[in-house]
């Protein structure tokens, strides 16, 4: 690939091409056309061979088991792998291609002519930053943002002949497939863990000692029973980032990861040592939607001192236990369904600090938990690796979208 100065062109280009690009509206070469309704009592939900797969907006959601077909749909809402999809309704803006079935109202069907325009540019045009803040633009603020057909065909950007069309296409649906292939990798690591975590906290699966031999009955405790410490964070302020004291507010830990979100950090205005957190410290958050939420304080930055906010409560569990696996327990399932129980109130969520130190518990000795814990915090690096790597591969195709693409 090679720069170029040329009007009209990309900052990035294979270097066989060369010429302007043409702007053109989709209203100069595309023509789009509304799937079909089906309520939802008229849908099947086992396939036979005569049905059509029914594309709605389930199809989009990540991990959906729930499937629709439908019987008789007419040709005009039948679409094929090599078709482009959009929704143009509610998530407005979302682009499929590479499915069959009969698709639902909620979204177009854009028809090309295939021997000027390659499909797989065209995804990446309609997923491209600029075509997306033009649809949702168009598509308004309103509850139910809704794109209609003239304002798509006013929507315009700059497109190559097709020989080049095909070439940037086919280079970014290999990216595409890099980073899908990454997202399966990570997907596999997080379903594995669960797995071991549901046979480990059952017992189903036991670790045996350095001599082959099997460790001591696990024990039922509270909570309370093995923490040394326990006391609400400091009700300060957030103000500017010092660049030195960081706050750790509820907000701050990732719901997924656990992790501190290092983006957008902010200082107590108050600083008092009795609040700063040391290592292997667990903090819960006590109330609201995200009551039940768990971190643990594994930070080695010691360039930073971090405090923690009101709405946490911070546990010191006893040199007798593992602190990390007590953190591993708080992500089981059987741990969320305590919370569910526990934070019932009549206004919203709620676990306090002496609710949180009843939290039943069955306990091997400390050298099985330590070989649990680091067994399942090396699923965690594995986890957290793999992530990395798909946040690199999409800033990567963010970057190289923005350069070849006008």
């Amino acid at each position: 690939m090679s720069n170029t100065q040329k009007k009209n062109v990309p900052e990035l280009r294979f270097p066989e091409f060369e010429g302007e690009w043409e702007e053109k509206q989709f209203a100069d070469f595309t023509k789009i056309n509304q799937g079909l309704q089906i309520a939802i009592n008229e849908r099947k939900t086992e396939y036979s061979p005569e049905l059509y797969f029914y594309i709605t907006n389930e199809f989009l959601r990540p991990n959906s088991q729930t499937k629709y077909f439908i019987e008789n749909p007419p040709q005009s809402v039948i679409a094929n792998k090599e078709d482009i999809l959009m929704t143009r309704t509610g998530n407005t803006g979302k682009v499929v291609t590479n499915v069959f079935g009969a698709f639902h109202n909620n979204f177009f069907k854009i028809k090309f002519d295939k021997n000027l325009y390659d499909r797989l540019f065209l995804v990446e045009v309609l997923n491209s930053s600029k075509i997306q803040n033009k649809i949702l633009s168009l598509a308004g603020s309103s509850t139910i943002p809704d794109l209609n057909h003239s304002d798509f065909y006013s929507i315009s950007s700059s497109y190559p002949l097709l020989r080049e069309q095909q070439k940037i296409g086919k280079f970014f649906s290999k990216l595409d497939r890099q980073i899908e292939l990454e997202e399966q990798k990570l997907e596999l690591l997080q379903q594995q863990k669960k797995g071991y975590m549901q046979k480990i906290f059952s017992q189903e699966l036991r670790f045996k000692d350095e001599n082959g031999e099997d460790y001591p009955d696990w024990k039922e405790k509270k909570l309370g029973d093995i923490t040394e410490q326990s006391m609400y964070g400091i009700g300060a302020s957030a103000t500017r980032f010092d660049s030195k004291n960081i706050y750790i507010r509820i907000t701050d830990i990732d719901e997924k990861s656990r992790k501190l979100n290092y983006q957008n950090l902010t200082t107590p205005d108050e600083l008092n040592n009795k609040y700063k957190l040391k290592r292997n410290d667990i903090l819960f958050a006590r109330t609201g939607a995200s009551t039940g939420k768990s971190y643990i304080h594994k930070e080695e930055k010691d360039i930073y001192n971090y405090y923690f906010a009101g709405f946490l409560i911070k546990f010191k569990i006893n040199e007798q236990n593992s602190p990390l696996f007590i953190y591993q327990f708080t992500l089981t399932s059987k741990f969320n369904k305590w919370v569910k129980v526990m934070s019932v109130r009549s206004g919203q969520p709620g676990i306090n600090s002496e609710e949180y130190a009843k939290l039943p518990l069955v306990l091997p000795n400390k050298l099985e938990q330590q070989k649990i814990a680091k067994f399942l915090d090396r699923f965690d690096r594995q986890i957290e690796l793999e992530k990395q790597k798909i946040e690199i591969l999409q800033q990567q195709k963010k970057g190289l979208l923005q350069s070849m693409f006008i």
